[in-house]
């Protein structure tokens, strides 16, 4: 049988108001452990959706202004993407899954005839369905992202959030050479306390003048990826069941991970954003 919103959508929704703070929205998210919020009217109407991402990108970009405003200071009404779209709960997921990527969007209220909230369907309910129904049907190879956008471990964060805004994506791989070493996500550049200490890098460099090696010590004097990313990410092969990416990234609570060749080397990226892809390319079911 076809598999509907209904069958796979999470019932308990955490709401907001348009006049709470981004302050507020914080602390629900980490509360409620979640990434996004409904934003409801007086009448529990749904009007808009706030997500984690929303809330970096503003105080990021706030951030660059000459006076940079604090999150108790930021209306939820300013940040919440709007008008909010919706589904019905009989929506077929292969339908909730193209409404996502053609909007650029990671979640759907879903209401009933009256407007009524019944709950949220998200990208990661939509990877958990992936899992427990599509075993065996496409490898990572066929579903992953690649080329991959890197960075090293001694690029300012600015270059992070440069390239996250310009490639419209929501992580970078961290590489030493062709060697998957970290991630930093949107929300690393937002949620994680930077250490604004000073750091030391040596770096050997050989003159070629008798052999001669001469030490350079540079000192950084702004947070750099290193001190933000996820080290040792978890990765997978790209001969592997997409599937079983799908429940990794369910069972480990993240987003995305780099993917590698048998000699661990990047060959791409697969995020939930590329299983709700893949749910496109399956016949539908």
């Amino acid at each position: 049988m076809p598999i509907r919103v209904s069958d796979i959508m999470t019932p308990k929704v955490v709401v907001i108001s348009p006049k709470d703070t981004l302050a507020r929205a914080r602390n629900l998210m980490l509360h409620h452990d979640i990434s996004r919020l409904i934003v409801v009217d007086e009448n529990l109407k749904p009007i808009g959706i706030l997500t984690e991402t929303d809330i970096a990108m503003r105080v990021w970009e706030e951030s660059g202004g000459k006076i940079a405003r604090t999150i108790d200071e930021i209306l939820v009404e300013e940040v919440m993407s709007s008008p909010v779209i919706y589904i019905g709960p009989r929506t077929y997921i292969r339908n909730a899954a193209k409404i996502m990527i053609k909007r650029g969007i990671s979640g759907l209220p879903v209401v009933d005839s009256n407007l009524k909230l019944l709950g949220i369907v998200t990208k990661t309910d939509l990877t958990r369905a992936y899992a427990l129904n599509y075993s065996g049907v496409l490898k990572v190879s066929e579903v992953m992202s690649s080329p991959v956008i890197t960075v090293f471990p001694s690029h300012t964060i600015y270059r992070v959030g440069r390239l996250m805004n310009q490639y419209k994506i929501s992580r970078v791989v961290v590489v030493d050479g062709k060697v998957p070493v970290g991630v930093v996500t949107k929300t690393d550049l937002t949620f994680v306390t930077l250490s604004f200490k000073p750091r030391r890098v040596k770096y050997i460099r050989e003159t070629g003048e008798r052999g001669r090696v001469t030490r350079t010590v540079k000192t950084f004097r702004i947070p750099i990826v290193a001190d933000i990313m996820t080290s040792n990410p978890i990765t997978i092969n790209e001969d592997e069941d997409s599937a079983e990416a799908a429940k990794i990234m369910i069972e480990k609570r993240i987003s995305g991970m780099p993917v590698v060749d048998d000699n661990n080397l990047l060959k791409g990226i697969v995020t939930k954003t590329d299983i709700v892809k893949a749910i496109l390319m399956l016949p539908p079911r």
